[in-house]
């Protein structure tokens, strides 16, 4: 099956996939106590969609999905991206972001 030029995706970079791993540690320390579906069900997602980005399984997850995730756990999105853009971002780092989040 041949693509037409534009509908082929360009490989992850290394920034796409720390970016990934970073936006899933804030997201499941965010979570806290809440089970994962819990949370998958109040934002309307499926609980292994939650588990594969919260992993950094899904490096970069569509916008909406990830608006509905900071919505039902408090967080403002902007603050999410940037905190997940940051340079130098990686899952340790991202592990006390969250409350700087909220």
């Amino acid at each position: 099956m041949a693509y037409a030029a534009g509908m082929v995706r360009m490989p992850l970079t290394e920034q796409d996939r720390a970016r990934g791993l970073a936006l899933g540690a804030l997201l499941r320390q965010a979570r806290g106590a809440r089970s994962v579906r819990d949370v998958a069900a109040a934002a309307g997602l499926a609980e292994e969609t939650v588990r594969k980005i919260e992993r950094g399984g899904v490096p970069t997850p569509a916008l909406f999905t990830v608006a509905a995730l900071a919505d039902t756990l408090d967080l403002q999105l902007d603050q999410l991206v940037r905190l997940a853009s940051a340079p130098g971002t990686d899952t340790e780092a991202a592990g006390t972001a969250p409350a700087a989040v909220a």
